[in-house]
This record gives C-alpha cells, structure tokens and sequence, in this order.
C-alpha cells in the first residue's frame, strides 16, 4: 500500500466516523464502484479505528479518567461492602450504564454455523451486490438526524441518560457498528436527544461507547485484517488519533451551533442518491 493512500484512507475514516456522515456508506459506495466490494478488511482500517479510539479518548479525557477511577473504586467498594448505594454517585450510575450499554454485544457471537457469527452475518448482508441496504440506512441515519436537530430547537432538552436509555443505545450499537450505512456517534447522539437527555451528556455517551468499540473492533481488524506496511501502519495511527481529537472538538462546536441539521441533509441526499443506484443494481441483476 503507497504511503499516500495510507493518509488519504486515514484523513477520510476519520472525518466520516467522527462527523455524522457514516463512512460505511462512503466506504462501501467506494468500493462498489472500483469493484473491491469483497467484505474483506484492511489492517490498516483497524490501526485508524485504534488510532480513533486513542483521539476520542484524549479530547474527552477528563470524563475517561473519570470513569477508570469510578472503575477502579468499584472493586474497592466491593471488598469493604460499601457497593451498594454507591451507584447514587452520578459517575458511578454513569460508569454503569455505559458498562450495560456493552452487554446487547455479546449477542455478536451467537453462532451461525458455515456463516459464522452473528456479527459477521450482519456484517456481510452490506456487501450483496447492490448498495440499497447502504442508502436506506443512510436516510435512517439522515432522518434521526434531522428529528434530532428540530428537537434541540422545539424543546428544551433536560434530561440524563437513564437504565433504558443505556439499554436502548447496547442494541443500536449492535446493529450499527455492523452493518453499512450508519454513523454510529450521530446515531447514538440523535436518538439520545429524541428521548430528552441534553446535548452535552447525550454527546459524552455517544463518545464514551464508540471509544472502546472502535478499539476493539480495531484490534480484530488489524489481526484479521491484510497486511500493512510499517510506515502506513504508524501513519494511520498518528493521523487517526491527531485527526479524530480535532474533529471531537469540530463536531461539539456543530453541536452547540445548531449546525447538525446540514448534516442530516447531506445524508439524505447521499442516502437517495445510492438508493436509486441500488434499486437500479438488483433492476439489472
């Protein structure tokens, strides 16, 4: 792989994950065109994706440090007996919550014989021949969008994530992060606003899930994934993590602004546009 489309790859996984864009739907649209569409994966996709994490993590570094020490006071609590009563604490509750947010994702490994898991059943249903399943989820994604974005104009939103809402955000990650079409943080985020929670604890939510899924599906890319060059390697890494903490930044200012609803129509006009393509593919097939 040239070094220059290392950090062409990079620049763009960044920016579409980060941003509520979806790079799946880019991605796989790419690839349908240049005829690579195979489902395969690049270790290089799955240092970027690492190298997201990192970025995440380090612009919301104070709620993370937050988190490891409510973490590590848990099993503290726990050999002196004090557990209980303390999920009261808000970022003890918080930590919780995110911790249920992960357990819809064990069902990623219910087994489907020849076909393997069910994540890598998901996973494959995007790569079909045709990218009509990337455009509607696309206008999916552009539709939450945009409900989301009148949300926060209507209504005051002043509520904090919740049990259900927890519960709620495990089982859109575990169709999300597999299949094409959706931006996982924009999901996550808008669904949140549409139940009430305020922007700034919907956005760390929606931050502090992706973070750790991003890393561990990073880590099984790169395992997996087709070998990379040293350089490009290092170069994912470095571009992912610089670039992904600059874009944290870019999308709470998008946030605060009001400007979210510009994306929602990008989405949906993208969304549209590989639809229609799509319908056409199967036409034709």
């Amino acid at each position: 792989m040239s070094i220059l489309k290392a950090i062409i790859q990079a620049i763009l996984q960044v920016i579409f994950t980060i941003l509520p864009v979806s790079v799946s739907a880019h991605s796989s649209a790419y690839h349908e065109f240049a005829h690579t569409a195979d489902g395969t994966v690049s270790a290089l996709t799955g240092i970027i994706h690492m190298g997201i994490a990192v970025g995440i993590i380090a612009a919301s570094y104070t709620v993370f440090l937050h988190l490891a020490k409510e973490f590590a006071g848990t099993f503290g609590d726990m050999f002196s007996k004090r557990l209980k009563g303390s999920e009261k604490r808000p970022a003890r509750r918080f930590l919780y919550f995110v911790l249920l947010s992960f357990a819809p994702l064990i069902l990623w490994l219910i087994p489907f014989g020849k076909a393997g898991f069910l994540f890598s059943v998901l996973h494959k249903a995007s790569y079909n021949g045709t990218l009509l399943d990337e455009g509607v989820f696309l206008l999916v994604t552009g539709g939450v969008l945009i409900a989301a974005a009148r949300q926060l104009t209507l209504s005051r939103n002043d509520k904090d994530v919740t049990l259900v809402y927890a519960i709620i955000v495990g089982v859109l990650c575990l169709f999300c992060v597999p299949l094409s079409g959706f931006a996982l943080i924009g999901i996550i985020f808008a669904v949140l606003i549409l139940f009430g929670v305020s922007r700034r604890p919907a956005l760390r939510y929606a931050l502090t899930v992706t973070a750790p899924i991003y890393l561990v599906t990073g880590i099984v890319e790169t395992c997996i994934g087709e070998d990379v060059g040293v350089i490009a390697g290092v170069l994912g890494a470095v571009i992912g993590a610089l670039l992904s903490f600059v874009c944290v930044k870019v999308l709470r200012f998008i946030i605060k602004n009001d400007y979210l609803k510009y994306f929602a129509i990008y989405d949906l006009g993208f969304g549209f546009l590989i639809a229609v393509i799509g319908i056409f593919q199967l036409a034709l097939n």
